[in-house]
């Protein structure tokens, strides 16, 4: 048996793998096809195991090809993380965020966030990514995000968690709308009155049908939209009524031409948190970015572990 494998021959075997094909995994890797041939037999002769399977159309990892790819996946991970400590070294001159969020938090409360953190680390390249809380949750353990800001349930255990607030379900209605004089109502009365909600696969919408099962109210649903903004004109210009997170209502009133109106008699109280893997790395740009949100949420609790988890980045999140 040879010795010494190589990081570049792991990388190899990655895009090998990842691609299915010698051909593609060369051209992703900026490589002649024989250079990756070479490079995959080197390796099966260091560890004295063929670790691809040759198909006429593609190419799969043997069993041992399965073991070597698992622990080639985290040292590149590893390499990642020492490269991403050693750029914090020159202190936020640079480098990139990968920051996942739900549609509501990103408009209605991180907007002002993302506006601060960039006045005040305008080296380093913040990219947002909007998008369901199911999907946000996969991206981060993919380590395609390095944290994300949701508001529904994340079925995910191997997930840390930070709370940042919580926050109600209030009923708009607008200026002509029966309940419009009533500054709150009980949930129970919803079902009288058509609405305009989220889709039924949104987070929100599972999280409010779910919590008025309880007292056994069932929404009347006459129209969906996936826009909040979109449901406060429709709720604003016609006879509709709606329920939405409490922060999606800030600065509506009557001369806004929306009532919003308190809900009683059901729990609608929901969490936004932050979320990310309990392995993550906690660069400089991220510590940065948890230290801005414990500035505008000073109540935060601090992060939770997963369930199963060891050790984390805890001390570098603290605020």
């Amino acid at each position: 048996m040879e010795s010494a494998w190589t990081l570049d021959q792991l990388r190899t075997l990655i895009e090998v793998v990842r691609t299915g094909s010698f051909t593609k995994a060369a051209e992703a890797l900026s490589l002649s096809q024989p250079a990756v041939s070479v490079q995959m037999r080197s390796l099966e002769r260091s560890l004295g195991v063929p670790l691809l399977e040759r198909r006429p159309r593609h190419v799969v990892p043997t069993d041992a090809g399965r073991i070597v790819h698992r622990y080639a996946l985290r040292m590149a991970r590893l390499e990642a993380e020492s490269r991403a400590e050693i750029a914090d070294l020159k202190k936020l001159a640079g480098g990139t965020l990968r920051v996942g969020a739900g549609a509501t938090p990103s408009i209605f409360t991180l907007a002002p966030v993302f506006a601060e953190y960039y006045r005040r680390w305008p080296a380093v390249e913040l990219r947002v990514q909007i998008g369901r809380t199911a999907d946000l949750a996969r991206a981060v353990l993919s380590d395609t995000l390095d944290l994300a800001i949701v508001s529904s349930d994340v079925t995910e255990r191997a997930l840390v968690r930070r709370p940042l607030y919580t926050e109600t379900c209030v009923a708009i209605a607008g200026r002509s709308h029966p309940l419009a004089e009533h500054p709150e109502m009980d949930a129970s009365l919803l079902t009288g009155h058509p609405l305009v909600l989220l889709p039924a696969d949104s987070g929100f919408r599972r999280f409010l049908e779910s919590a008025l099962a309880s007292r056994s109210v069932r929404l009347n649903t006459a129209m969906e939209l996936a826009s909040l903004e979109a449901i406060k004109e429709v709720v604003r210009t016609g006879p509709l009524m709606s329920v939405i997170p409490e922060t999606a209502a800030s600065g509506e009133s009557e001369e806004t031409g929306l009532r919003v109106i308190r809900l009683t008699g059901a729990e609608l109280t929901r969490q936004t948190a932050a979320i990310k893997r309990p392995d993550r790395y906690v660069s400089a740009a991220m510590g940065a970015f948890y230290r801005l949100l414990g500035e505008r949420w000073p109540e935060a609790s601090p992060p939770e572990e997963s369930a199963g988890s060891g050790a984390t980045e805890e001390q570098d999140v603290q605020v």
